[in-house]
């Protein structure tokens, strides 16, 4: 079985995969609660501070994102990796919703995050690292700061800039990461 579609089929379990991205290394599983309450545990991550969508369309944030796409090129035309926070949805899961009532998105172009998300939709992601602690840089730091409790290493091209996505209130314009 292709890496990929081992990937994929781990998603569908409900598992959580570690990933490549246009940013740093992240973890990621599908957006439902089981699967977002099992990636907080994993993290140590506070339920209060919610996790991001990666998508490669707008089509896939549909469920989540309560916004008029007439401002879809702000989403898809921008120089680096940009997260926006945009309205959530009602039914958006709240491991996703901050104190806003925002979800945060990023449209990546990164070949791994495309590949899933047309295979499964959006995943919901964050960066691999317990909470507190520096980002892990490759997947042999990763595998020391969380062992067994992932799922799969979707060990799959490398990682872009390896800094965190600047981060934009859509509505706003604010820049509340450069």
């Amino acid at each position: 079985m292709s890496s990929l579609r081992m990937a994929i089929s781990v998603l569908r379990a409900g598992g959580i995969i570690a990933h490549h991205s246009d940013t740093v290394l992240g973890l990621a599983c599908l957006p439902n609660a089981t699967s977002l309450a099992r990636l907080a545990r994993i993290k140590m991550r506070p339920q209060h501070k919610p996790f991001l969508l990666l998508a490669d369309s707008l089509t896939q944030l549909a469920d989540f994102v309560a916004e008029d796409f007439a401002l879809e090129s702000a989403l898809t035309e921008q120089p680096k990796p940009t997260t926006y926070l945009i309205q959530a949805t009602t039914t958006c899961p709240t491991a996703l919703i901050g104190p806003s009532q925002q979800v945060a998105v990023r449209l990546s172009q990164h070949p791994n995050i495309t590949a899933l998300s047309q295979a499964v939709g959006a995943l919901a992601s964050t960066s691999a690292n317990l909470s507190g602690q520096d980002t892990a840089l490759n997947f042999i730091e990763l595998r020391k700061q969380f062992g067994p409790e992932l799922d799969y290493l979707y060990d799959s091209g490398s990682s872009g800039s390896g800094k965190s996505s600047r981060i934009v209130d859509l509505k706003t314009q604010q820049i509340l990461r450069a």
